[in-house]
């Protein structure tokens, strides 16, 4: 995409490629990879500037203001100019750096991922799942969530990987595995559910390259083990990178667990059959989610014999990058 700025000596000419991009991050994995994935998917040259607001000014986030230390014109801060053409932020703690930001760079796009928990900030662009209440005149609710699995890195991570995952028959299964959160636990009945159907109702020529998470607990990486036991599988241990990029690329049908709005998004981006296992507790709020997913075809929920087939991929990345875009073409 090509952009036009009118300046007093004529019109320049913005490429992607001369776009600037802040990502401002509190260094939260999870929220800084939904940043990168929308700034990777607007393209342009990419800055992560980490925020680390100390005591007491940590305690006023997201209301109060930033810390005398970080203000544009302090040495290290990561407001320093020059400024970008759009800058990305997501976490509590970067609200008020964003605010900062659009005052004193007005022409700057600012974009806010999930709800910032305050009234007070001026993005441009706020956006949040459509399961989160806030809403407003500048605010896009997506049923996924954005990621940086991008089809061109899902067509690269094809070939890559562990030879392990390449010399697995097809039709391969992927199975991508939660685990307890903040307020549920993945109980062992549900874990034993989970088993009990790779072992009854998988069928007998599919493979399965199973990605645990940081918070699978070990019952249930137990019982997982000893159901694949009789079929051909490879189980990432966590040892060097994770392959997950690939394992969803080589997927014909993927199996996740509900406990994740960002697993769920992820898995809706390939174009395989999803089937989603619903353990006894998981996020309320993700119900009304998955109730959505599963009217689409190829999306169901984890109840009867496992089809391979292809699907229109979800993809919420672009629908927020557009929405960028068509903001720069007004600025």
């Amino acid at each position: 995409m090509i952009r036009k700025i009118h300046t007093k000596r004529g019109i320049l000419v913005v490429t992607d490629r001369d776009r600037t991009i802040w990502v401002l991050s509190d260094g939260k994995a999870g929220d800084e990879n939904q940043c990168l994935g929308v700034a990777e998917r607007l393209g342009g040259t990419i800055d992560v500037r980490l925020v680390a607001p100390g005591r007491p000014w940590v305690w006023a986030m997201p209301w109060g203001p930033i810390p005398p230390q970080d203000r544009p014109d302090k040495e290290g801060s990561p407001l320093s100019p020059p400024f970008p053409d759009v800058a990305i932020a997501s976490g509590r703690r970067t609200v008020a750096y964003l605010r900062k930001l659009k005052e004193i760079s007005p022409e700057t796009t600012t974009v806010f991922l999930k709800d910032p928990r305050t009234k007070s900030l001026n993005a441009d662009l706020i956006w949040v799942p459509i399961h989160d209440k806030h809403r407003g005149s500048n605010v896009l609710a997506t049923l996924t969530a954005p990621h940086r699995l991008s089809p061109a890195r899902l067509n690269e991570a094809r070939t890559g990987g562990p030879s392990e995952l390449h010399r697995l028959a097809a039709p391969r299964v992927a199975l991508v595995l939660g685990g307890d959160t903040a307020k549920s636990a993945f109980g062992t009945r549900a874990a034993h559910r989970l088993a009990d159907h790779l072992v009854r109702h998988l069928p007998a020529n599919m493979s399965i390259m199973v990605t645990p998470s940081r918070r699978t607990p070990a019952h249930l990486m137990k019982a997982v083990k000893q159901a694949l036991l009789p079929r051909p599988h490879w189980i990432w241990d966590g040892s060097g990178t994770n392959p997950y990029a690939t394992m969803l690329a080589l997927a014909d049908a993927i199996i996740v667990t509900a406990d994740s709005h960002s697993m769920l998004s992820d898995v809706m981006a390939t174009n395989a059959p999803i089937y989603i296992f619903e353990p006894d507790g998981y996020p309320p709020k993700l119900k009304g989610t998955i109730d959505q997913l599963v009217t689409h075809p190829y999306v169901q929920r984890l109840e009867d014999t496992l089809e391979t087939g292809s699907r229109a991929p979800i993809d919420s990345t672009e629908l927020i990058a557009d929405e960028i875009r068509d903001l720069l073409k007004t600025t």
